[in-house]
């Protein structure tokens, strides 16, 4: 199932940005990428204090015209210094974390 989610998540990676790594110095890389069903993903973001704060639609061909191929959602801790990005398969019942980060600041934050 791992190998699928893992599978499934390059495809849609490969498809949406297979243009623009023509057009542009871009190189795959390596990504650590957790993925699972939904409800054990928003058990994690629950558990760990993360709130959504922004949710949009990946399109096919990284184009505002192209069909809906999946959901990106922001969530932010309370405290808001740590920030997780999570993409969803159409069907909603997976969804991949992207990244988890540590030690946000905004623009104009002081270090």
């Amino acid at each position: 199932m791992k190998k699928l989610l893992t599978l499934i998540t390059l495809l849609f990676a490969t498809s949406t940005f297979a243009e623009d790594t023509l057009k542009y110095d871009f190189q795959w890389m390596n990504v650590p990428v957790v993925c699972g069903t939904s409800p054990e993903v928003m058990r994690y973001l629950k558990d760990n204090d993360f709130n959504l704060v922004s949710i949009s639609i990946g399109r096919e061909g990284a184009s505002e015209t192209g069909e809906p191929s999946y959901f990106v959602a922001y969530y932010m801790n309370g405290s808001g210094d740590q920030s997780v990005a999570a993409i969803t398969s159409p069907s909603g019942h997976e969804t991949c974390m992207m990244y988890r980060s540590f030690d946000l600041m905004k623009p104009g934050d002081k270090v």
